[in-house]
């Protein structure tokens, strides 16, 4: 019952942290944004590392797969994120977050399927097709809908950055398959999002000129709630998650977080003010649905 919850509220963190990032891209540039969320959960994964006796497993990492990690955080989060986050700024977060995280389990499993040998059965099949349907749904039938008392469409350009997105995360997710062999999964953590954040600053420290990085024009607000949302992320979620996993097994866990994508839905209405189309709607279930297939 323990480790369902904590699923349950890494799931939660997740799609928080998805609403607070959405509401900031207007005020922040995709760049400050994620490389201020990057430098917390940075400095909690750091803090937290030595606290918990693996200092020494973090110190003495072999070199090659922390090659692989590093490779894998970068593409992740300095990429990845940063291509999801840009999604927001022109999708709502009920329709950028189930397209971006439905489609990554999916393009794992398939890169497994294709590239690692794993077995593809016809329940993952079918969970695919599911996925692609719900993304259609969401991406293309939403299109043709009325969201308000106005006719609004959804942004191509967005559900685009929102696939490569997944993409990213997968392309990541293989690499760190390769590297976190016998690597503690917070050693893991803690070597790919400080390294994320390196790489982000070193970019953002070259476009200063151009407004990146300028925390005076922010307002204490906005920071607040990005650090926020790297407290969610990186805090709360990653500790969730495997805590999660060491309690009730991988396949639980992450049938459970799969739920994060319905949990957008109420917090985009209720905070964000959106108002979701019944295709958004149908299509964040059946989405939600083809993962637990996928995955199961």
């Amino acid at each position: 019952m323990l480790g369902a919850g904590i699923a349950i509220l890494t799931a939660l963190a997740w799609a928080g942290s998805s609403i607070i990032l959405k509401s900031l891209t207007a005020k922040i540039d995709t760049l400050s944004l994620n490389t201020l969320r990057l430098w917390v959960g940075s400095v909690i994964l750091l803090a937290f590392i030595p606290l918990s006796g693996r200092g020494a497993d973090f110190l003495h990492t072999p070199f090659l797969p922390l090659v692989y990690v590093i490779a894998s955080g970068i593409i992740a989060m300095a990429i990845g994120d940063s291509i999801y986050i840009e999604s927001l700024s022109v999708l709502d977060a009920s329709i950028a977050f189930p397209i971006a995280q439905c489609s990554f389990p999916v393009l794992t499993v398939l890169v497994a399927v294709l590239l690692l040998g794993e077995t593809f059965t016809w329940i993952t099949g079918a969970g695919t097709v599911l996925v692609v349907l719900g993304i259609y749904l969401i991406a293309a039938a939403g299109k043709r809908a009325k969201v308000s008392r106005v006719q609004e469409t959804v942004s191509e350009k967005g559900v685009i950055f929102a696939l490569m997105a997944a993409a990213a995360w997968t392309t990541a997710a293989a690499t760190l398959k390769i590297g976190v062999t016998d690597m503690d999964a917070f050693v893991a953590a803690g070597i790919r999002i400080p390294a994320s954040a390196i790489v982000l600053s070193l970019l953002a420290l070259r476009r200063r000129k151009k407004g990146t990085l300028q925390f005076k024009e922010y307002g204490h607000r906005s920071i607040a709630l990005a650090a926020a949302a790297g407290i969610l992320t990186y805090g709360v979620a990653a500790v969730g998650y495997v805590t999660a996993i060491q309690l009730i097994g991988v396949g639980r866990t992450v049938l459970l977080t799969t739920t994060a994508p319905l949990f957008v839905l109420p917090f985009s209405i209720l905070i964000l003010k959106e108002t979701p189309t019944r295709y958004t709607i149908a299509g964040t279930f059946v989405c939600v649905a083809g993962i637990c297939l996928v995955v199961a």
